[in-house]
């Protein structure tokens, strides 16, 4: 059986000459060329109505099926979104947090080495202090200590046994070193 568009696109005329139709005037459903039987030949209403188109109300409701599962699709990703961009702000909250305690750390190390830096600075320059009097205290110990071993080898008196710095130390009221102030 032929279908409709087929039964459409048959040429007529070809169909009408195999048999006869010019040279006795018949038309062509007379000829029997038609895929449908004389009685069964359905008119060109029911052929369209047969066709396999939904009817409107189905495509609507299709539609609307559709849009239906678009909009729950939509609401869905949109939410999946909000809670994406909700975890990364929590993330870097965290992480902010963490940083600003890491830098409040930071700073009172650092504000802990300075007060160090300072007290160590302050005890370099007694420690300094304390070793540039040491080596003047050494350095009149071993000038006594010549003097005593010149006196010691010699009799001399005892103006002459204070050096002369010491004299003029004297002269001025200043009492002079001696080893018992070098002891202490």
């Amino acid at each position: 059986m032929l279908s409709v568009q087929e039964a459409l696109d048959l040429d007529f005329a070809a169909a009408s000459s195999s048999c006869g139709a010019r040279d006795m005037g018949m038309d062509i459903i007379t000829c029997g060329f038609t895929p449908w039987g004389p009685d069964s030949c359905p008119s060109l209403d029911q052929v369209m109505a047969s066709r396999t188109a939904p009817p409107a109300r189905e495509e609507e409701d299709e539609e609307e099926e559709r849009r239906q599962r678009r909009k729950e699709s939509n609401r869905l990703s949109a939410r999946r979104s909000r809670e994406r961009k909700q975890q990364r702000l929590e993330e870097l909250r965290g992480t902010a947090a963490r940083l600003r305690a890491e830098k409040q750390a930071l700073e009172e190390r650092q504000r802990a080495l300075a007060r160090n830096g300072v007290a160590v600075c302050r005890q370099n320059a007694r420690l300094r202090a304390e070793a540039a009097a040491l080596a003047r205290r050494l350095r009149e110990a071993r000038r006594l200590l010549a003097l005593r071993r010149i006196v010691a080898g010699h009799a001399l008196s005892p103006a002459m046994m204070m050096p002369p710095p010491l004299q003029h130390q004297q002269a001025a009221g200043v009492a002079p070193l001696g080893l018992a102030s070098l002891m202490t």
